[in-house]
This record gives structure tokens, sequence and C-alpha cells, in this order.
């Protein structure tokens, strides 16, 4: 395959997951209304995709392994696609969020799959240059996602979107039977202890541990952004219908942020990027939170001003962090991408579930979380040696 083809299918297939998230957000009060559940359990339309997306990537990372990438990501998509179908058909909360597990599972394998495959055929700093253009496709989805949503909410109901999806997963399976081919590895044997072995030797390498622990982190940077995006934007902002424009234009600066990453990856240590990058974002939400402190106005061009810059930051920090905890594992890439992908998520969920429950205000509380998170990873980080 050319590098165009893997970067793009690599992308696709690591969106399928957040194309399920962010698409959603915009009806999160139609849903509300439809199914009658309390606001502090609306978290669970994001979170039971999450939990989905680590046990799917814990139980495909081994199979892709053994059967190879192209057979997991084909069951991965027949997984999400059922889990679009009974979406639609969905009369009760509880049964709607099964649903989303399985949208959340199907797209475990898939990223499992987009994160193995990127190894399969690159290493070192063109492994991190190819995982940040791979973030900056990815990441448009967050950008457009929304809207798409909003739109189709417009002109028909919330079930809509997952016929959207439905159609989105059959596409990119006729793209994988028909498109993709195989590395000529030697496949691993599927044995029941490959999963507790993969944590044993991702856990074992320091650089793998601390790049998948300070990734977790992060992560539950924007697992809370996501629990809090709708409240936060719509509720206390007042933006309305502009709430797709102001979270894309945050997704949007995550794209800008890897795109710079792509360019000065090759040329700068990727540790170094991320050390440089965790003092930055510290440094600006410390700055930003003294402004608070002191009686700041809080509306949405302050909030803005503030994220805009900490998402640029991330998207300097995501796929260094992901390459940095891969490369060491590269004889066991499909399961040790599941370890690192599923890790990640167990260290997000409880994070952004917290922040959630405990959501009262604009953004301060968010704002606590980076500096504390941030300067968490800075000791993490500043332990490994480049």
């Amino acid at each position: 395959m050319s590098k165009i083809s893997i970067i793009i299918l690599s992308a696709s297939l690591m969106a399928l997951g957040a194309f399920s998230i962010d698409t959603i957000l915009p009806s999160i009060s139609y849903l509300k209304k439809d199914f009658n559940f309390l606001p502090q359990n609306s978290h669970w339309i994001i979170t039971s995709v999450f939990i989905g997306i680590a046990i799917g990537q814990l139980v495909f990372g081994p199979v892709s392994d053994s059967i190879g990438r192209k057979k997991t990501a084909i069951i991965g998509l027949i997984i999400f696609s059922i889990g679009c179908l009974l979406s639609i058909i969905s009369k009760d909360y509880f049964l709607f969020l099964i649903t989303r597990f399985l949208q959340g599972l199907g797209s475990g394998a898939a990223v499992v799959v987009s994160r193995a495959m990127a190894r399969d055929f690159f290493e070192g700093r063109k492994l991190a240059q190819i995982m940040s253009l791979v973030t900056t496709i990815f990441i448009l989805v967050p950008v457009f996602a929304p809207s798409i949503g909003q739109i189709i909410i417009s002109i028909s109901n919330w079930k809509i979107i997952f016929v959207f999806m439905l159609f989105l997963s059959i596409i990119l399976k006729l793209f994988i039977l028909f498109k993709y081919l195989e590395t000529e590895k030697v496949m691993n044997d599927l044995r029941f202890n490959s999963t507790l072995r993969g944590f044993v030797e991702v856990f074992s390498s320091k650089t793998s541990r601390t790049y998948t622990i300070a990734a977790g982190l992060i992560f539950g940077i924007l697992v809370s952004f996501l629990n809090i995006a709708q409240p936060l934007f719509q509720e206390f902002l007042m933006v309305g219908k502009s709430f797709a424009l102001y979270f894309g234009l945050g997704a949007l600066s995550v794209g800008i942020g890897a795109i710079i990453n792509a360019r000065i990856v090759t040329i700068i240590n990727p540790q170094k990027i991320v050390l440089i990058s965790l003092y930055l974002t510290a440094i600006w939400a410390i700055f930003f939170y003294s402004l608070i402190f002191f009686n700041l106005k809080t509306n949405i061009v302050n909030v803005m001003i503030f994220l805009i810059p900490v998402f640029l930051l991330f998207g300097l920090l995501f796929g260094n962090m992901n390459a940095l905890a891969l490369t060491p594992m590269g004889h066991i890439a499909g399961t040790a991408s599941a370890v690192i992908g599923t890790t990640s998520i167990i260290i997000a969920i409880p994070i952004g579930s917290i922040i959630a429950h405990h959501y009262r205000g604009p953004i301060d509380m968010f704002v606590q979380l980076i500096i504390i998170i941030s300067l968490i990873n800075i000791l993490l980080v500043r332990k490994v040696k480049y």
C-alpha cells in the first residue's frame, strides 16, 4: 500500500469512535427528552462508548496479531454496524447505552488495527510523523462531526445520525476488503494469556509504561471536556446552535498542533517536544486560573482564548506519546497497541466521569484539572532519558 493510503485508512479507522461520540453531542438535550434521564447521567452516552473502545482494544489487539489486521478490522466494523442499527430502534435508555457500548466495542477493534497497521509499516521518528499525520486527519472528525449532527437534527431527528454512521462503516468495510494489503509478517498464535504477556511487556518497559500513563492522563482531560462541552457552551455560555462552531474550533486547534508536530518531529526528539508542550500547558493554565481567581469575567471569548492554545499543545502531545509508548513494542504491535489504548482509557474514564458528575460552573474545575495533570506528567516524563 502507498504511504497516503495507509495514512487515510489508519485515520479513518481511528476516527470511527470519534464520529460515534462527536456527532451525537448536539442532540443530547433531545436524548434527555426522549429517554427521560437525569442530567448527571448524560455522560454515560459518551462513557459507554469509551468503555466499549477499551474492551474492544483489549480483545482485538491479540486477535489482530493472530488473524491479521484486515479480518480484525472487518469484524470490528460489523459489530459497530450492529450497534448503529440497534440504536435506531432503542426505546429504553439502558438499552440505548448497550448499543453505544457495541459501537465502542467495534471502534476498539478499528483503533487497535489503526495503530498496529501504522507500526507494521513504520518505526521510530517516521512512525511519530505518520501518527501525527493520522491525528491531523482524525481531528477533522470533531471539527465537522458536531455540525453534521446539528444539521441532521435540524431537518430530521437524532436516529438519522446512526443511519449516517452505519453508511460510513459500510463504505469503510468495502475499502478494507478491496484495497488493504497485509504486511507479510508471521502471525502469532492466539492464546488466552497473550494479553497478560502484553501488559507485562508494556509495563516492563519504562518508556512504554511512562508514556502510556501520561497519554491516559491527557486523554482524561479530553474525556472531561467531551462530558462538559454541551452544558459549558449551551447552558453556561449560551451559544445555542453555534455550539458545533466553538467545539470545532477547539478540535481544529488540535489538528493544527498535529500538523506542526509532523513537521518538527523529524528534526526534534519527540520526547523533548512532549516535555516542552507539557511545560507550556501548565504555565498557560496556571496563568489563566490566576485571572479567574482575580474575578476574570467568564465568557465565550475568554474561554476560547484559553482553550485554543491548550488544544494546540495537545496536538503536539497525542501523536508523540502514543508513538513513544509503542516504539519498543514492534514485535507485538497489535497486543501492545491494545494494552496502551485500553490502559489510557481506563485512566481517562474515571477522570472524565468525576468531572462530569461534579461539574457546576463554566470552566474553573476544568482549568484546575489541566494544571494538575500537566504537572504530574512533567514529573513522569522527566524521569525518562532521551
